[in-house]
């Protein structure tokens, strides 16, 4: 897509189709990948060094004022306000030449005015400095909030692009296909990443994520929600630990532990709560289907671990016998013992059955080429 630099800045405006063209164009390209996260690190960094230049933006509506010769659609107050301020202002433009550009809008913004005001009442804007007759007092107090109701309009469309507004500063995490990355993000929350996948989310984090490919999430709980955005689905939760893949035009989406709800993008209407063991795929036109129980160490193969969450020590038995191809034999007095835990799948056999023989104060013992889990003496 030869317009893909050009869209950039523009992101979260795309249609639903745009959006789509470019994920599957980031899918196919690394390069792509890098060129938007190091686009996304360039706005947040413009962003924080415009906020510390200026962080209130009504004064470039004052300066714009002032500069157009309308200085008397200022109070007093707001007159001393942009005096004292002024310095404060032209350094930003010296350090910042693209704000000319802004403050050039906003005079032409009042210009434009000037025009409709004199089209629909008939006569030139004019401020009373003392009082006079009363319509033309108000005339005047409709012109002064008339323009800044304008001028505002005019700050959020051009200087929300030079100070990139907090939910369009993101920050990207690429991983390459066979690679892993565990991420924690800053309400502690955690993400494995199995590559090739894309993780973004704001600089100032709003517990919302936007992935592209092969995700664990353990969610810590919050008292507000936590939404995991794909091209097909969102996905609400408040605290869980569940698996997400979104690739090839569908979201799978397999539930470890608590609860959570899934809509289509395409169609939010349709929802689905999932319990614990549950999976559901969520297709490009949103349709959902409908929740199936799947064995969960296996269905989360992918993610690199054993992943148990309230699974019986003989149902780990059988997952581990098939993994490592070595038999597991359990005592029937710890068979329906119910355990939590999560392991890399490169750790020895040995190592994880020890493990679980000292969380259940059971010994471990290996004859014959296989291994035993007993009662503890």
């Amino acid at each position: 897509m030869d317009a893909f630099p050009e869209l950039l800045p523009f992101w979260d405006e795309l249609s639903p189709e745009a959006r789509a063209a470019l994920q599957e164009l980031l899918r196919q390209d690394p390069v792509l990948m890098q060129v938007l996260a190091t686009w996304e690190a360039v706005q947040a960094q413009l962003h924080r060094a415009l906020e510390g230049a200026v962080p209130d933006r009504r004064l470039w509506v004052l300066y714009a004022l002032a500069r157009s010769g309308r200085r008397e659609a200022l109070s007093a107050e707001e007159q001393a306000l942009l005096e004292s301020a002024k310095p404060v202002l032209e350094q930003a433009l010296a350090v910042h030449p693209g704000l000319a550009d802004v403050v050039r809008d906003l005079e032409a913004a009042c210009a434009d005015f000037d025009e409709v005001w004199k089209a629909h009442c008939g006569t030139d804007a004019t401020f009373a400095t003392d009082r006079g007759p009363r319509p033309l007092h108000r005339r005047a107090r409709g012109y002064r909030w008339g323009v800044r109701l304008a001028l505002g309009g005019v700050v959020l469309a051009f200087a929300g692009l030079l100070w990139w507004q907090q939910r369009t500063a993101w920050l990207t995490q690429i991983v390459d296909a066979g690679a892993v990355q565990t991420l924690t993000l800053p309400d502690g929350s955690s993400v494995r990443l199995v590559g090739p996948a894309v993780l973004r989310y704001a600089e100032h984090f709003n517990r919302r994520v936007h992935l592209e490919g092969q995700a664990l999430l353990q969610v810590q709980p919050s008292q507000g929600s936590f939404v995991v955005e794909t091209p097909e689905a969102l996905i609400t939760v408040q605290g869980t630990r569940f698996g997400v893949r979104a690739w090839k035009d569908t979201t799978e989406v397999i539930l470890a532990q608590g609860r959570l709800t899934v809509h289509g993008r395409q169609n939010r209407a349709l929802a689905v709560a999932l319990s614990p063991g549950q999976l559901v795929r969520v297709a490009a036109d949103g349709q959902i289907s409908p929740p199936t129980m799947v064995n969960v160490p296996q269905a989360l193969q992918w993610t690199g671990l054993h992943v148990f969450e309230g699974v019986t020590m003989a149902e780990i038995a059988r997952h581990l016998t098939a993994f490592y191809q070595m038999p597991i034999l359990v005592d029937t007095t710890l068979a329906d013992e119910l355990v939590v835990g999560t392991f890399a799948q490169t750790q020895p056999l040995e190592e994880i059955l020890s493990a679980l023989a000292t969380t259940l104060g059971a010994r471990l013992e290996q004859q014959d080429g296989s291994y035993r889990l007993m009662p503890g003496r």
